[in-house]
């Protein structure tokens, strides 16, 4: 064993002659090392406590090491150059390995700008440490790389199913909302179904009973009052009928303009006609619960589209009728509200119902969030109502208290095209000047029935069951002031009597009126779109009928 060893070796500390020889002995073995190496010798006090190290020996590895952030080593004391509290632990450690013999290996990070990473090995060296000392750095930073990667690795995997989790949500709260509007879709198609084939059948009802009404009211004129008094409870009876008809067409009606949610053409609309289709439709939630006011003002039309008008409206009058405890329907109101406000108009739907509270009221438009036990609701309808008013240019918003009810405000742009509907004025048997020549086409014998007898009497009216049947008298004989034609027939529709017409008899075309029940495909629509053939809906009304014969444009030649 070398002296150096033995020195290092042995738990006593060695007389101080024996002490320098093997301090020298050391620093000739060390000097020349790669790895540091510095010697400490323990200061006592008076007592015999260690209270500080000197260093005696440091190698030029050492000096090198430690330069960046300390003065020259030699002669200086650990706790006089170093007083941060890192030393002072460091201190510590170094008495503890003097006093126990132990030897103890610390990792040191220096406070320099490379921050440079120390293996210390310390052991106990006559009355003091000998500290061997390797720079680990690479090592070190390699590891925090490592650790660095290891940290960011997780963070983006974390983040990853974060992101995942969220796109699922979205991706079901997007699942939920197509759902739901495929059961729209579903449900204006069975409505626009159901509409046309009430259409059809209502169209003669309503047709007959009016020629009938009409007959029995000008027998009863010109046989007198004994005549009329036994003719009045049957006139009366008809008329009822004639009154639940009208009835049945005004729901059928509120039917059409409920399929049509999937047309978002804009255009002028009244709102108070669209408030009012909404109050019918939602009175069955709203007769038990409150009563319904209004305070119309005098207001324009607005840019919008009807149909979805009709539905934002709609949801909204169900929405505060559902505000509302049911048995005291005296003791509440739901106000509907309407003002000009400036190049806009307002519409409130104001309730008195149990209000919400600001947490509520500041989330009701989100999709999903909902108050609604499960199963009342899906929390889409405002959501829905909120895209549908934006995409009108609109806003949509929001004002309620607990206990105090709730107002939802719609405000809409004014549309620049303030013209009135281009139905045609009423008109009576007298106005018409002349018999006229009438082709009537539609493959329901009802229709072609009641517009004889809603004619026939003054004019000359021609039937036919099919389109194929009228291409062929067209070809032969399109002397007719005026031509009724069912959009929709089996096997030749009125779109494609049209076209035909369009390369071989253009000129009766202009003479063309479309009748519909309401049941359009979506080639219907683009067709409409691109002529301007006046179009007239089912069931119509006799006195309609009779002006469009009396307005028809004269014919070439007469």
């Amino acid at each position: 064993m070398s002296v150096v060893n033995q020195a290092l070796a042995s738990p006593n500390p060695q007389p101080e002659g024996d002490g320098d020889a093997l301090l020298s002995a050391l620093a000739e073995v060390e000097r020349a090392s790669p790895d540091g190496c510095v010697v400490l010798r323990a200061m006592r006090g008076e007592d015999g406590t260690l209270v500080d190290f000197e260093w005696v020996f440091a190698n030029a590895s050492a000096e090198r090491m430690v330069s960046a952030f300390s003065a020259p080593l030699l002669g200086r004391r650990l706790l006089e150059l170093y007083t941060s509290p890192r030393a002072r632990a460091y201190f510590t450690v170094f008495r503890q390995v003097v006093e126990s013999g132990q030897p103890c290996v610390l990792e040191v990070l220096l406070p320099d700008e490379r921050e440079t990473w120390l293996r210390t090995s310390l052991a106990r060296f006559q009355d003091g440490l000998v500290v061997r000392l390797q720079d680990i750095s690479p090592s070190k930073h390699s590891e925090r790389e490592r650790d660095s990667l290891l940290v960011q690795e997780h963070t983006g995997r974390l983040e990853a199913e974060a992101l995942a989790r969220q796109r699922a949500g979205e991706l079901s709260a997007a699942r939920e909302k197509l759902v739901q509007t495929e059961r729209l879709s579903v449900a204006g198609q069975l409505a626009a179904g159901v509409g046309h084939e009430i259409n059809n059948p209502l169209a003669f009802v309503t047709g007959n009973l009016h020629v009938a009404l009409e007959q029995l009211s000008g027998v009863a004129r010109e046989l007198g009052a004994p005549v009329a008094e036994r003719l009045r409870e049957t006139v009366q009876a008809l008329e009822d009928a004639r009154r639940g008809a009208e009835r049945i067409r005004t729901i059928v009606k509120d039917l059409r303009t409920l399929a049509r949610t999937d047309d978002t053409r804009l255009g002028p609309v009244d709102v108070h006609a669209a408030l009012e289709f909404s109050v019918s439709l939602a009175m069955p939630h709203l007769r038990h619960r409150t009563r319904v006011e209004r305070n119309y003002g005098a207001v324009p039309k607005v840019r919008a589209n009807e149909a979805r008008l009709g539905q934002v409206f709609l949801n909204l009058l169900v929405n505060a009728a559902q505000a509302i405890p049911e048995g005291n329907a005296a003791g509440h109101c739901v106000m509907l509200v309407t003002r000009r406000e400036g190049a806009r108009v307002v519409v409130e739907v104001r309730d008195t119902g149990v209000g919400m509270s600001p947490e509520v009221l500041a989330r009701i438009f989100e999709p999903f969030f909902t108050t609604k036990s499960q199963g009342d609701g899906m929390g889409l309808g405002l959501s829905i109502c909120l895209g549908i008013i934006h995409s009108m240019e609109g806003e949509l918003k929001a004002e309620s208290e607990p206990g105090r009810g709730s107002t939802f405000r719609v405000s809409l742009p004014v549309s620049e095209d303030q013209g009135t509907a281009s139905s045609t004025p009423a008109r009576t048997v007298a106005d018409v000047q002349a018999r006229k020549r009438v082709l009537v086409i539609d493959d329901e014998p009802g229709i072609g029935s009641v517009m004889k007898r809603i004619l026939g009497r003054v004019h000359e009216v021609v039937v036919v069951q099919s389109g194929r049947e009228a291409l062929a008298v067209l070809e032969k004989d399109d002397g007719f002031d005026r031509v009724f034609c069912d959009l929709m027939m089996a096997d030749l529709t009125g779109m494609d009597l049209y076209e035909r017409l369009a390369e071989k008899r253009s000129e009766c075309l202009s003479r063309f009126v479309f009748m519909t029940g309401g049941g359009f495909t979506p080639r219907a629509r683009e067709f409409l779109k691109a002529v301007s053939t006046p179009r007239i809906d089912k069931p119509f009304e006799a006195e309609v009928i009779r002006a469009l014969v009396a307005q028809a444009p004269p014919r070439r030649g007469t």
